[in-house]
């Protein structure tokens, strides 16, 4: 039996993929699925599998990144694209990449899977002849490197590593050195000083003998977070694997859940929610880039309004920069204690500000239907007056219909950018029934029309206004 993952973003797409055939028939055994390309680095590593169908256009790593890195580290692993795009170019680039054949989404059907499926299995049967199964090694030793900073550059690491030692990616901008014996790693203490300011080398040890694509999945997934927040003054010499694997990490809809909670930022409101925010913090020890790329998007969203930026300019930004944790907890404590300040300079109850906080959240999650101030007050459990009156101090000065205009162009002007919706359709995502009516409104607040923003853009839209 081919042992088969799809990849995909879209769950539904996935399902529909996998109910469109009787695999069996084909030789093909559906493992598994993934929503993402570090999901599915995750299932490779943990189970062997034959063949992957993978999504070109997801977010974050993309299915050529995901066919790249998957050829590097599990070369017996083939691929198959799934696109919506029936382009020379794309199909290039994944054969390029190593993928053995394509699938365009759109055209695949129950009147000709049964063919495309059996021409992928010959296809995969010519790939592999004469292969055999990976062999099952067991990692020993090794010299991990967890990037310092972001855009860490790895051909340091070639220039600054004895010649004979191989490095290979692993998920999460890692790098690991495989070795075979304790004394092959006494180079680490002697690494040049210009590898050390940009990449922090761990000794990594497996006294069991792990199978290696589990190794490498630990290490790349778990050590990044075991040393962000390690506490003490010094990494550690050595690191057993066992003891990353000990460790219970929450499930990706536990992950979820918390950080929607606390995009409602009652933790940096209320005392209550700070501890419990912390204590969840490192309990679960959130992988650092996923925390400070939340905390970056808290900041550059709500900066202004919490007095972060009269404080410091560039104190928000700084977010993205610390790489161990107590540091960021004590720039925590002084965001949440420069809200406090905030709150008081308003003449606002915590609890009030909270509700601005939700009545925020709210315009911009459903700014394409038709708001009005009575609608939201409401929701918040305030009286119109008063919301508007606390509402125009929380946004410094501006009415309420003056700040939803703007978040409505703020989102135009990244629907334009990013995609190719016509105009009329921008302006309905964003609540304009008008399209002429949008187009002005567009033009006052930018000084040129939707078509001229896109044009200066280089992005091609599907309309015109």
């Amino acid at each position: 039996m081919i042992k088969a993952l799809v990849v995909d973003d879209e769950k539904r797409v996935r399902q529909g993929f996998i109910s469109l055939a009787n695999w069996a028939s084909y030789g093909i055994e559906i493992a598994g699925e993934a929503k993402d390309g570090m999901s599915a680095l995750e299932a490779l590593g943990s189970e062997r599998v034959d063949l992957m169908f993978v999504d070109i256009g997801m977010p974050g790593m993309s299915g050529f990144e995901l066919i790249e890195q998957a050829r590097g580290r599990y070369p017996w692993t083939k691929a198959v694209i799934l696109t919506c795009y029936h382009e020379f170019d794309y199909v290039q680039e994944a054969l390029r990449l190593g993928a053995i054949d394509y699938i365009v989404k759109t055209l695949l059907n129950k009147n000709n899977v049964d063919e495309t499926m059996h021409r992928i299995v010959k296809r995969y049967a010519w790939e592999t002849r004469g292969t055999f199964a990976p062999p099952d090694k067991a990692f020993r030793f090794g010299a991990a490197f967890v990037p310092l900073r972001e855009g860490a550059r790895p051909d340091l690491l070639s220039e600054g590593l004895p010649s004979s030692q191989a490095i290979q990616p692993l998920e999460g901008g890692l790098w690991l050195a495989p070795m075979s014996a304790r004394a092959a790693g006494d180079w680490i203490r002697d690494l040049p000083a210009y590898v050390t300011a940009e990449w922090q080398p761990v000794r990594v040890v497996s006294a069991s003998g792990l199978p290696l694509p589990e190794a490498e999945a630990l290490i790349g997934s778990q050590l990044a977070s075991y040393l962000f927040y390690w506490d003490q003054a010094e990494p550690p010499d050595s690191l057993e694997l066992e003891e990353l694997r000990r460790r219970s990490s929450p499930s990706e809809a536990e992950l979820e859940a918390a950080f929607a909670s606390w995009r409602q930022l009652k933790w940096l409101i209320f005392t209550e929610d700070w501890k419990q925010f912390i204590d969840r913090v490192e309990k679960w020890r959130i992988p650092p880039e996923r925390l400070r790329r939340f905390l970056t998007e808290v900041a550059a969203e709500w900066s202004g309004i919490l007095g972060w930026e009269s404080e410091d300019p560039e104190f928000s930004r700084e977010f993205a920069e610390w790489r161990h944790w107590k540091p960021l907890r004590n720039g925590l404590s002084k965001a949440a204690l420069l809200v406090q300040q905030r709150i008081a300079e308003l003449s606002l109850s915590r609890e009030v500000f909270a509700s601005l906080v939700r009545a925020f959240l709210y315009m911009k999650e459903h700014m394409g239907r038709d708001l009005n101030q009575d609608d939201i007050a409401r929701r918040v459990g305030m009286s119109r007056s008063y919301f508007s009156q606390c509402f125009k101090k929380f946004a410094g000065g501006e009415l309420f219909g003056d700040v939803l205009r703007k978040m409505r162009i703020e989102r135009a002007r990244e629907l334009l950018g990013r995609t190719e919706l016509s105009v009329r359709e921008v302006a309905n995502r964003v609540g304009f029934d008008d399209e002429k009516y949008f187009s002005r409104v567009f033009r006052e607040k930018m000084s040129v029309l939707p078509t001229e923003y896109r044009k200066s853009l280089g992005a091609g839209g599907g309309g015109a206004t």
